[in-house]
């Protein structure tokens, strides 16, 4: 067997964790405006996925340090003129009501107001399983849908929606983000 130089001082990669399509209570690390977005960066604050996106993008750091992104980040679009200006309006609105209403925020959303009054700010909020067929790779990944209140998520009074797929596509999520081991040789199938 062939040893390589610098063996001792390559990173090995880590354990990849799929996030389950759920609900999970999040804190808001901060909020600010991006593409037409206010962005809601947050991470999960408790249970088993604790420290969710944190610790994925640490991972990525240092695995692949020129893609790194946080991913916890949920986009509410300001509204453009476009057919979906009023549902655009009626959903930042929602959210940030009941933001402001399950942290008894004192924030005037009528007026310019600063995205650091949400951070430290929980939050109940809905995973859903989307599919996505990106630079060869094909799967699905929880993202964010919506958010509900602390007490609906510990009730669980909350539905979690079907999977989000690509047109066309009757992929099953469960099967899709599986690791398989199938296509691996077998010990007959080696040449010696």
């Amino acid at each position: 067997m062939r040893a390589f130089k610098d063996y001792e001082s390559t990173p090995e990669y880590t354990e990849s964790v799929k996030l389950p399509a759920g609900a999970y209570e999040v804190t808001i690390k901060r909020a600010e405006d991006s593409d037409n977005a206010l962005c809601i960066l947050f991470d999960i604050s408790e249970g088993d996925y604790k420290n969710f996106f944190i610790d994925k993008f640490n991972s990525d750091r240092r695995n692949y340090p020129e893609n790194a992104k946080f991913k916890g980040v949920y986009r509410l679009w300001y509204p453009d003129g476009s057919q979906y200006a009023e549902d655009s309006k009626k959903r930042m609105k929602t959210v940030l009501k009941l933001i402001k209403d399950e942290n008894k925020l004192n924030v005037d959303y009528s007026k310019e107001w600063d995205g650091a009054a949400l951070k430290g700010a929980k939050i109940g909020m809905i995973f859903r399983d989307t599919e996505y067929d990106y630079n060869g790779h094909h799967g699905f990944t929880a993202q964010p849908y919506g958010v509900i209140s602390l007490e609906a998520l510990r009730t669980g009074k909350y539905n979690i929606p079907e999977p989000k797929r690509l047109k066309g596509s009757s992929a099953d999520p469960s099967y899709a983000s599986a690791e398989t081991y199938a296509d691996l040789p077998t010990d007959e199938d080696l040449p010696f």
